[in-house]
C-alpha cells in the first residue's frame, strides 16, 4: 500500500511540472448525501486530472466517506481512486467515456475494487463540464468498499451512479 501511495504522489508531482496550457488540467469532484431511516451517509471526493492526448486522461480522487447510523455505529473511511479515462466519442458538447482504475478504502471501509466505470459528460462551457457515471464492471475483493461480494461481475444499479463537476485550466 505504501508503494502505491508513493507511486501516486511521484506521478502527480511529475505532472505538476508539465506545461498546463491548452486546458490540459482539470479539477473538480463528486459529492453524495443520503439520508434515510437508518441514518446519514456523506461522501466528498475532490479530483484532479491531466489530459495526455485527445482521448486519454489520467486522474485521481481522494475522498472521505462518513456513514452515521441511528443505531450508534459510525463508519469513516478514506477512499482513493487513481484511474485512466478513455473518451469513446465526442459529438458536439456530449462526451462518452470509460474510466478504468482501482479504488481503495482505508479506515473503517478496508478493501479494493478494480474495473471500469462508463459515463457521459456535457461540456457546459469551454471550461466547465458536468459528468455522470453509471455502473461498475470488474473485480471486488468482497470487503467493505463497494458493498459487493468477492468476485467478478457488473453492477448497473442506481447505487453506482455519480454526478461530478469539473473546471479545466
Amino acid at each position: 500500500m505504501k508503494r502505491l501511495l508513493l507511486t501516486t504522489i511521484i506521478l502527480l508531482a511529475a505532472l505538476t511540472g508539465m506545461n498546463a496550457q491548452g486546458y490540459k488540467w482539470w479539477a473538480g469532484g463528486r459529492t453524495a448525501l443520503w439520508t434515510g431511516d437508518g441514518g446519514i451517509t456523506f461522501h466528498v471526493a475532490p479530483e484532479i486530472g491531466y489530459r495526455l492526448a485527445p482521448k486519454w486522461t489520467i486522474a485521481s480522487s481522494l475522498g472521505i466517506q462518513a456513514n452515521n447510523y441511528k443505531n450508534g455505529r459510525d463508519i469513516y473511511a478514506l477512499i482513493m481512486n487513481p484511474y485512466m479515462r478513455y473518451t469513446v466519442f465526442k459529438q458536439g458538447v456530449l462526451l462518452g467515456f470509460v474510466d478504468g482504475g482501482v479504488e481503495f478504502g482505508l479506515g473503517d471501509l478496508i478493501g479494493f475494487q478494480l474495473g471500469f466505470k462508463p459515463g457521459v459528460a456535457i461540456l457546459l462551457t469551454e471550461r466547465f463540464t458536468v459528468a455522470t457515471q453509471f455502473g461498475f464492471v470488474g473485480y471486488s475483493d468482497g470487503k467493505d468498499i463497494g458493498g459487493r461480494r468477492q468476485g467478478f461481475g457488473y453492477d448497473l444499479s442506481g447505487y453506482c451512479s455519480t454526478i461530478a463537476f469539473f473546471y479545466s485550466f
